[in-house]
Formats: structure tokens, sequence, C-alpha cells
């Protein structure tokens, strides 16, 4: 008979040895699997691994987790109370994106400040506009409180564009006058000095030149001329009855209207000196005898047509709560072929195109 084989008592209890191991050992990795895994970005950052800890618990990745941490250190906005910040606005019910834009764009005492307010859920909709400022958000609250029919990315742009003010209330002076997009409106001044070194006078061809000769900017002059050469081809005729004002005779019109109707009503349809887009040398009252109307053949070739040669109407009726001004269907304003395509295409105001996509520069 065979002799039968000794068990391998040795194997066996090296076996049982590593499973005592693995069964003491995996609950370890398991609790700690995250430190593990991410052994690397814990050891560069010991003093901020509470900091990761929460990251990781409130779901950013790896590559998120560094990024943040690098971007506070750099910008020497990472402390001890990080950590309880992060807390604070997870427990507050803030998404991963808010607590990002909290952490990299306000400063602790602007944190301490957001902190000590009730959860707000729109704020999570504000930081998406590209143009939100946090310095601004009771505004935008204010605004959108007496405003519930906007949108919030509407309530954002129209505060950039101070239109929760009063007109001509901190008003501020333009710095790029010769620019051909600049904007000027009640808020946005020109300086009292500024004329255009570049007018050149209007044939009378194409402006009313019986009362004094008209100007305008050369540029701005070519096109026009240009735009009722094409106009006349189609049989549409019209021709500048106003294009340049200096500040001086703007005082003059706007002090007329307010005497012969109240400073109230004028403000709705005429500009104060230094706010008047005529001292840039670049708007156009039309005529063709009598004023443009929406309803001539005038206004309908130029709503299709005007955008070719740099022409934009500025003040529509379903935008003067934007523009400030009741509805001007013979003022046109030139800024340039590129804009005035982007400006017709969009259907949009200038004030809403200029502060979305010229100040800002948004693509």
């Amino acid at each position: 008979m065979k002799r039968s084989k000794k068990p391998n008592y040795k194997l066996r209890r090296n076996i049982a040895k590593i499973l005592l191991v693995m069964i003491v050992l995996l609950p370890i990795f398991i609790i700690n699997r995250v430190k593990i895994l991410n052994a690397p970005l814990y050891i560069s950052n010991l003093k901020y691994s509470k900091i990761i800890d929460t990251l990781f618990s409130i779901n950013y990745t790896k590559d998120e987790i560094k990024d943040t941490i690098n971007y506070l250190k750099n910008n020497k906005k990472i402390n001890d109370k990080t950590n309880d910040y992060i807390i604070e606005l997870d427990d507050k019910g803030y998404n991963k994106t808010t607590i990002d834009y909290v952490l990299r764009n306000l400063k602790s005492s602007q944190i301490t400040e957001f902190l000590s307010k009730k959860y707000n859920k729109d704020y999570e909709e504000y930081i998406k506009n590209d143009l939100f400022k946090y310095s601004k958000f009771d505004r935008y609250l204010n605004y959108q409180k007496n405003n519930k029919n906007l949108s919030i990315d509407e309530i954002v742009y129209r505060i950039e564009l101070n239109l929760d003010k009063e007109y001509y209330e901190d008003s501020v002076i333009v710095k790029n006058p010769n620019d051909i997009t600049v904007l000027t409106n009640k808020y946005l001044e020109i300086p009292e000095d500024y004329e255009p070194d570049d007018l050149v006078d209007m044939s009378d061809d194409y402006a009313n030149n019986s009362y004094g000769q008209k100007q305008l900017r050369k540029e701005a002059y070519d096109k026009f001329v240009e735009m009722c050469d094409a106009s006349r081809k189609d049989g549409v005729n019209f021709y500048a009855e106003s294009a340049y004002r200096s500040y001086d005779y703007q005082k003059i019109i706007y002090d007329n209207y307010v005497y012969e109707n109240g400073k109230e009503k004028a403000d709705k349809f005429a500009a104060k000196p230094g706010f008047s887009e005529h001292e840039l040398g670049l708007a156009i009252d039309l005529a063709n005898i009598w004023t443009i109307t929406t309803k001539g053949e005038e206004y309908a070739w130029l709503s299709k047509n005007a955008y070719k040669y740099g022409y934009i109407f500025r003040y529509k009726e379903e935008w003067e709560d934007i523009t400030g001004y009741a509805a001007e269907s013979w003022h046109i304003r030139y800024v340039g072929v590129e804009t005035a395509t982007k400006v017709h295409k969009k259907g949009m105001s200038y004030e809403e195109y200029y502060i979305k996509y010229i100040a800002n520069k948004k693509n």
C-alpha cells in the first residue's frame, strides 16, 4: 500500500497568514483607498490633506483637486479656514461649480460674508454667466425682484449696463471715443472736448446742407455713400438730415427740448450734451422729404441692407427700456461692416451686443 501524503501544514499556515493579513488590511485599504491610490497628490500636499479629503468627498477629480490646490497656493488664498469654507458651502447645498467659483474668485472676507447668507439657488445660475461679478450680486437680486419677467442672463447684462441706476447717475467717461464700435448712452459719456479728427463734409447729394454743412467721419461717410447709391438703384431714396454735432451744438438742442417739453419728456427723446452718438461723428438722422418711419420703404430697405454697409438701427421700440430713448426709426449708427453684420444676425440691441461681445471680448 502507498503511503498517503502528509498535509503540507507549512503551506497551509502561510496561506492562513496571508488570508489573515488580507482580512486585516482589506478594510484599511477600503477606508483609505483614496489616499493610497492618490498617494503622490497627498504626499506633495501634506499640509492640505484635509482639504483634499473634502474635495474628493464632493466629487472633485484628482486633476481638478491638483489644479485647485495649485491655484489657491499660487494666489496665496489657502489657509486653515479653507477646508471649513468648503465644508460649509457643501453643507449649505451648493454644487461643485459654485464651490469652485467661490474658492477661486472671492476673498476670505467675501466668502465669510457669502456664508452668512441663506442658500440661494439662483446663485448657481448666476455664476454660469460670463459677465457675473460677485460684487454686484445684491444688485442682481434687487433688480430681479422688480423685473421677475427677465431671465438671469438678461438681469446680469442689464446690471453691467447700469440699468438699475437713474439716467446719467455715476456716468463713466469713455476712454476710446475714436473707436468706431464705442458705446455711448445715458451712462457712458463722451469727453466734452472730443472732436473726431477725420470729419469730412457731406455732399449735397447725400445730405441736406441747407441749414449748415453736414459732416461725418470719413469711413462712415464713404460707407453711407455706398449705401445710398445701392438703395437708389432699388428705387429707394434717403439722405442725412443730421450727422455730426459738437458738444456745444448738442447742448443747444437738448436745452431747447427741455424748454419746450420739460426735462422728463426731453430725456426720453434727446441726449444730454456729452451723451449723444452724434458727437462721435458716426450717427445719422435720415429723411426723405419727411422723417423715415417704420412703415416706409426706406425703413424696410435699411432693415434688410444697412448692416452690409456697417450701419445699424439704434433705437427700436422693443429696446426702449434698454437704450433709455423713445424709438427713432430715422436714427442709424455706423459700427463697421463686421460688427453690424453680427449685431444684425443676433437681432439684439447694440447695448446688449456691446456688453457681451465687445466690452468683454466674448466670441
